[in-house]
């Protein structure tokens, strides 16, 4: 059975190189990063920047997919890094999201975050149409990211997928603070709603990636547009160990 190649921005990133080795038996990467990536069974491999337009174009030539994970993480900070924040996460998003049009790219899945939507009380259910609440300048980034992929998605032939990721990662640590539980996510179910997203055709459509199915968030009316009765298949339990260092959200 021959597999699609997909391009994965970021895949040397904290997301990236836990979800890249998932998708390795539905997928042929092409995997781009700026820092050195290293390659596995029949990878591709890019080494560049994606702000570069140049770049990000040869990058999505011939791709059937594009996941877009390549981004600045940082809640609080200088104006140096909100500078930065902006730069990548949002001039990073449309270059991408450009090219991808350019190039006829059909399916693109854009990693946003829950912390879109965490201003809201803790007693409030949160679905995808409710109005973003974001709780950062990097949270806010990522609301940018999400307008930018609903405007492709209306105004060229794209299917644009949204996933706010929660906090991710294999292990909790006993310091984290209870509502991180409870947003939540696995590689393993991000990797699944990734198949989800590239195989949907669903023009454009906001999920929530966490793995605990908590009250807090609610997306199954966008889940069984995609496949009905998807649900995540792991638990996130609160386990005495670290996260991997730069987990989201």
């Amino acid at each position: 059975m021959s597999r699609d190649l997909v391009l994965v921005t970021g895949a040397a990133g904290a997301v990236g190189s836990e979800v890249v080795p998932l998708l390795r038996d539905r997928f042929r990467m092409r995997l781009m990063d700026r820092r050195r990536v290293r390659p596995a069974a029949d990878d591709e491999v890019i080494r560049g920047d994606v702000r570069r337009r140049g770049v990000m174009r040869r990058a999505c030539r011939g791709v059937a997919g594009v996941v877009h994970l390549a981004a600045v993480t940082g809640e609080w900070g200088s104006r140096r890094l909100h500078r930065r924040l902006l730069s990548v996460n949002g001039m990073g998003t449309l270059t991408v999201l450009e090219a991808c049009r350019l190039e006829g790219i059909p399916k693109v899945v854009l990693a946003s975050t829950a912390r879109t939507v965490i201003g809201y009380p803790d007693d409030v259910v949160v679905t995808p149409d409710m109005p973003p609440r974001p709780v950062s300048v990097y949270a806010s980034t990522k609301v940018f990211g999400d307008a930018l992929g609903r405007h492709y998605a209306d105004g060229h032939d794209m299917s644009v997928i949204c996933l706010r990721i929660g906090r991710f990662g294999r292990t909790r640590a006993a310091s984290e603070p209870p509502d991180a539980l409870r947003r939540w996510c696995t590689p393993e179910d991000l990797a699944e709603l990734i198949v989800l997203a590239i195989g949907t055709d669903l023009r454009y459509g906001v999920l929530f990636a966490v793995s605990d199915g908590s009250a807090r968030f609610d997306d199954s009316a966008v889940r069984d547009l995609l496949r009905p009765g998807t649900r995540p298949r792991t638990r996130a339990e609160p386990v005495a160990g670290g996260l991997r260092p730069g987990g989201r959200a």
